[in-house]
């Protein structure tokens, strides 16, 4: 590894991947918001289905997909107005989710499927310009760059794995203090505000 990024570079990595990833951005309030209301278990399809999807865009992205959407602003500019009204419609999913946290076999409402979680990355903006950047920034030989690429998407998807379980392990320690279902209720329509804020960025 060495002979492809120094020390530092890879330091620099790593903390740009920690920094985009560990932030209360969509993907996060959603797992949040998930865990709480329907448990850990219902809410696996979720973060495994979550974790290969940004694995196959980060692939996506380096053999050429943003350079294809950078140079066709028509494109790129549909594609963020499909993302932007697929989050708010989670949004609103969530706003409207409650179950009773003392039974995680509540069939009120039904947590994203593993097809929902594999398609939603897609249609996050905000994923697109984070490795779309990432990429752009840290693949810097022609000759290293399916290398490079390999080391960034090994450092990602650790990161993915220790991200998701670091908000499940908060969304598990908040849940003990959540004692009924009104609660729940107001607990998800903070976190849908959250996700909708989170879309801000990608309108500026």
């Amino acid at each position: 590894m060495g002979d492809i990024y120094t020390i530092p570079m890879i330091i620099s990595i790593i903390t740009f991947i920690l920094s985009t990833h560990i932030t209360p951005g969509p993907t996060n309030v959603i797992l949040l918001s998930s865990v709480i209301t329907f448990g850990y278990k219902k809410t696996l399809p979720f973060m495994i289905a979550n974790i290969i999807s940004y694995l196959i865009m980060v692939v996506f992205v380096g053999l050429g997909m943003e350079m294809f959407l950078s140079t066709h602003p028509d494109i790129m500019s549909i594609f963020k107005i499909v993302g932007i009204t697929y989050l708010c419609w989670m949004a609103w999913k969530i706003a409207n989710s409650s179950a009773n946290i003392d039974d995680e076999n509540s069939t009120k409402t039904k947590p994203f499927t593993f097809t929902q979680s594999l398609i939603y990355p897609w249609l996050n903006p905000k994923a697109w310009i984070v490795y779309s950047s990432m990429l752009s920034i840290f693949i810097t030989s022609p000759e290293e760059s399916l290398s490079q690429m390999l080391i960034i998407l090994i450092l990602i998807f650790i990161t993915l794995v220790l991200n998701s379980y670091l908000w499940t392990f908060g969304a598990i320690v908040l849940k003990h203090f959540l004692k009924n279902e009104k609660i729940i209720k107001r607990v998800n329509q903070s976190m849908a505000i959250l996700l909708v804020l989170s879309i801000v960025p990608i309108l500026i």
